[in-house]
């Protein structure tokens, strides 16, 4: 059975130290500890705190663009479903960085500017995503064109505040339904006759 590589080992150590201690709790002694390192080894890797979480982070944007790579070739509902379930497996293997969001961004102000940029990308990728439902008469016409980019704004906003929100209210943040189900109710409204037809054909479909 092969090996991960060192780096890869360390990347994977902080992200379960991450998620159980939280990001400001955690010390490189912890994850060199989790990874079975020295800690002269991993800061070999890793120099400081700061080089390993952007490594976490950078690591999380690629797989988050690699979906969306594949959700934007062709975004009907079923892809849109798709891109939701993936959202939320994401969420629960970097549960550290939905949670503590805003503190990973006020020790790390490189990481801030990347995301902020990242997080810009993201709400294009769903604007023109709803604009092809829109223009195969999936969803109806907005009154006006910064409609459809207030709406893929709201599904990131609500799709990364989600488990930060749940831990905040004491709810339960590992249960997929009331995830999809917050997500899709913001398209519902925009939904035609047709829309509302595949969207209860694509619910049939996945819990029938």
């Amino acid at each position: 059975m092969s090996q991960l590589p060192t780096k890869q080992k360390i990347l994977q150590a902080a992200i379960r130290c991450f998620n159980r201690g939280g990001i400001a709790n955690v010390r490189l002694q912890h994850i060199a500890d989790e990874a079975g390192l020295s800690l002269g080894n991993m800061t070999y890797h890793y120099r400081n705190k700061e080089t390993l979480v952007k490594a976490v982070w950078e690591q999380l944007v690629q797989m988050q663009e690699q979906l969306l790579a594949e959700f934007r070739v062709l975004p009907l509902f079923q892809d849109i479903e798709r891109l939701i379930t993936h959202l939320f497996k994401l969420q629960q293997e970097y549960r550290f960085f939905y949670v503590d969001t805003l503190e990973v961004m006020r020790a790390f102000p490189l990481i801030q500017a990347a995301q902020q940029q990242h997080i810009s990308w993201q709400i294009r990728q769903m604007e023109m995503a709803l604009q092809f439902n829109q223009s195969r008469g999936a969803l109806r016409q907005a009154g006006s064109v910064p409609e459809l980019h207030l709406l893929a704004r709201q599904f990131w906003m609500t799709a990364d505040l989600w488990m930060y929100r749940q831990q905040t209210e004491g709810a339960p943040d590992t249960a997929y339904e009331p995830f999809r189900q917050m997500l899709w109710a913001l398209f519902v409204p925009w939904f035609t006759d047709m829309g509302t037809r595949e969207f209860e054909q694509l619910y049939l479909e996945n819990f029938s």
